[in-house]
């Protein structure tokens, strides 16, 4: 399958915090859980996913059945998790607990 990649992003410290509180509400006013960064279902490529597209889709000139958007590189005090139904957040890494 011809696929188009988006260029890996690298995300700093400060660009993590940001998305991480971010929670950017829907048409109908609500809110999904904060750090969502790509949803579940979305129609538009978001970081992670590859979407194929029926009869596909030109990008810089050239034909390409589907397009992929990678993870962003981020910093090792934060991690990506899936929320089911919900889709991929980014947040900062819990402290391990002492016991």
């Amino acid at each position: 399958m011809k696929t188009y990649t988006y260029p890996q992003e690298t995300w700093t410290e400060k660009e993590c915090v940001k998305h991480a509180r971010h929670a950017p509400a829907n048409a109908y006013g609500d809110k999904p859980p904060k750090g969502i960064i790509a949803r579940c279902g979305s129609s538009y490529p978001e970081y992670g996913q590859t979407i194929r597209f029926n009869g596909g889709t030109v990008k810089e000139g050239k034909w390409y059945e589907a397009v992929a958007v990678p993870l962003p590189i981020i910093p090792p005090s934060y991690e990506f998790r899936e929320l089911t139904s919900w889709g991929l957040t980014i947040r900062k890494k819990e402290a391990p607990q002492s016991s």
